[in-house]
């Protein structure tokens, strides 16, 4: 009988906690199944637009600090708040969207996250999105700060998934086919000799800029309106 009252216990809190973070995310689930491997924010943005939404994929930092997102996880940290930056662009310009931000289970360190390991969790979330006829894969983006911004550059090899890419707080550029933002600070490295030569040889790095004043994290400012316009507006071709 204890054990019984103890399931009834378990399960009343897990569908307290389920509840509880849609409320948080403001999260339009669509009806049928919907688990994923990874635990995920969803955040829906102006759903009473016509057609399908854009999809925006938020990778974050390493797992050091006080979480951002404490509802999910005790160690999804966030080094910077370009997330919230993009999510309010987006908000302000009555766009249609889904932004997803799941949190990395893999590690290369105890602080470290590989967002490479995960690619095949987070292609299925997005698979789930456009089969489902939700958002346009035309217009499927990725951004993300420190091993976040490390994982932008593995996710930006996709070239048949997304449409552009932003990395901040990184130092670790390398060729890619879709349009990249690059943005990072004095706590890491000055990429400019880099940059230039993966551009000669074709890397689409659109933007590059090192902010030798900025701290880790601090590169969220270049998420202007102006830069994010130009952003948002890149589109896969689709085949």
């Amino acid at each position: 009988m204890k054990r019984l009252h103890l399931l009834a216990l378990c399960m009343a809190c897990l569908s307290a906690f389920a509840a509880f973070g849609q409320k948080r995310a403001g999260a339009a689930v669509p009806v049928g199944e919907y688990t994923f491997n990874l635990p995920c924010k969803v955040v829906s943005i102006h759903p009473e637009q016509p057609g399908r939404a854009v999809l925006f994929l938020w990778l974050h930092g390493g797992v050091h600090d006080q979480p951002k997102h404490t509802f999910f996880a005790f160690n999804h940290f966030d080094c910077c708040a370009a997330d919230d930056s993009i999510l309010a662009y987006l908000d302000r310009h009555q766009m249609k969207a889904i932004a997803l931000l799941p949190i990395c289970h893999k590690a290369t360190s105890q602080e470290c996250v590989n967002w490479r390991e995960c690619y095949s969790d987070v292609k299925h979330m997005i698979d789930d999105f456009v089969n489902k006829g939700l958002v346009d894969p035309e217009r499927i983006y990725v951004a993300g700060s420190s091993d976040g911004g490390r994982g932008a550059w593995d996710y930006a090899q996709h070239d048949d998934v997304f449409a552009a890419a932003i990395s901040m707080s990184c130092s670790s550029p390398v060729m890619t086919k879709i349009p990249v933002y690059f943005y990072n600070t004095s706590d890491e490295r000055d990429c400019t000799v880099e940059v230039q030569r993966l551009k000669r040889d074709g890397s689409n790095i659109v933007e590059y800029k090192y902010g030798p004043d900025y701290k880790h994290g601090d590169d969220a400012a270049e998420c202007t309106d102006a830069m994010l316009k130009r952003f948002f507006r890149h589109r896969r071709l689709l085949p």
